[in-house]
């Protein structure tokens, strides 16, 4: 997991080659203008635009990705997330490349405007958790991992 200000995210391009997509996307782009929904932006990383009030934790199941990385970006309100070092048990991993696994919480991060957070495959994390009553403005890029 990384979490960081969306200003620096040009400082991990180099981890993985879809990241190098994903700046160059971001500074060619007004992210608050695009349509919500999902949209390609090549064969290795698309995008889901999103606006929502953020959810209650009612539970304690966690998502994780096996072919995917998040790149999660707020960009207007806040949101929680939480994160888990356990191991995530895949049983039956859906269409969405996500699998849900309960586990505990090791970390709470909240992120705010311009701020992202990039999951790795295999990590566990429980995004889109309420902070206020604000509508939430995000994108999320996937990456093939």
């Amino acid at each position: 997991m990384i979490f960081d200000k969306l200003e620096n995210l040009k400082n991990y391009a180099n981890l993985n080659n879809g990241f190098k997509e994903v700046v160059d996307f971001i500074e060619t782009h007004d992210l608050l203008s695009l349509p919500q929904g999902k949209e390609a932006v090549s064969d290795n990383v698309y995008y889901m635009r999103q606006q929502y009030v953020g959810k209650p934790e009612v539970d304690d199941l966690y998502e994780s990705h096996v072919n995917y990385v998040d790149v999660q970006i707020v960009l207007d309100g806040a949101e929680r997330h939480y994160y888990s070092k356990a191991q995530p048990i895949v049983s039956e991993l859906n269409q969405k490349d996500c699998y849900f696994t309960s586990a505990k919480k090791d970390c709470s991060i909240e992120l705010t405007k311009n701020t992202f957070v990039i999951f790795f495959a295999g990590e566990l994390h429980k995004p889109g958790l309420k902070v206020n009553e604000e509508k939430v403005e995000k994108i999320v890029f996937k990456v093939k991992a």
